[in-house]
């Protein structure tokens, strides 16, 4: 072989050896490239913050109790919101007017009112004129009994929020213990290396659990702090108008 054959021969091999490194490059970048991928997106992810769902998933059937709880809690605040009202309960208007047939001795007129209207001042009222006749002793026994049972239902009705603002976080605590439990179940009983994949499932859990129980309580415990005002108001409300019935029933011919 001659001396030009040879040097086409090493020629050749350095473009073949080159576009073999080339070609072996972008293999390896590519392999790289796919492998940064899930790490990006994961970091993307973790950024983002998780969903709704994702924390669902995370806290298991724990978080999905809390879901339920919080559903119903929702329900029973848009339902005191609609019932829990002055207006509703012992509105000004009707019971002065209450006070004033009374007051005339009108007891049929008063009496039609009242079952004609449905609130706890009419409730009052009927109770002691059907009682009225027996005596004053019975017509004010009877009216104070229904003020009672009439508040106690109020009061009654948001203390199931009290309920929920004290139960929430327990159950928290219980998906903590149980998140708790699996992550050191996993350093227990692995025999090889902890994959911190694995450790983070029952931590997740944990710390997911703990924050779903908050976020349900807290909200249900400042609204039950309001719903307690009302109800406080309206007491002391039926409590007057209640005292001026009882008198002028008793006084009733």
């Amino acid at each position: 072989m001659n001396i030009n054959n040879l040097g086409k021969v090493v020629i050749i091999g350095f473009f073949i050896l080159f576009v073999m490194f080339v070609s072996s490059g972008i293999l390896m970048a590519q392999d790289v490239a796919n492998a940064i991928k899930p790490i990006l997106e994961t970091m993307e992810q973790a950024k983002a913050g998780m969903t709704l769902w994702q924390m669902i998933q995370a806290g298991g059937i724990i978080m999905v109790v809390l879901l339920i709880l919080s559903i119903a809690t929702v329900a029973l605040i848009i339902y005191n919101f609609q019932t829990i009202t002055e207006n509703k309960l012992s509105p000004a208007k009707f019971s002065d007017g209450v006070i004033q047939g009374l007051e005339k001795g009108d007891v049929q007129k008063v009496q039609k009112a009242c079952e004609a209207n449905d609130n706890i001042i009419s409730r009052i009222t009927l109770s002691g004129l059907a009682k009225r006749k027996q005596g004053a002793v019975f017509a004010k026994e009877a009216m104070e009994n229904v003020a009672k049972k009439e508040v106690g239902m109020l009061w009654q009705n948001i203390s199931y929020l009290a309920d929920v603002a004290a139960v929430a976080p327990l159950i928290g605590l219980l998906g903590t213990v149980i998140g708790m439990i699996q992550a050191f179940n996993v350093i227990a009983f692995q025999t090889a290396v902890v994959k911190p994949i694995l450790l983070a499932g029952g931590v997740s859990k944990a710390m997911v659990t703990t924050a779903g129980g908050l976020i349900v309580a807290i909200p249900t415990l400042l609204i039950y702090s309001y719903f307690r005002g009302r109800v406080q108001n309206i007491s002391n409300v039926v409590e007057n108008y209640n005292t001026d019935i009882v008198k002028l029933v008793g006084e009733l011919k």
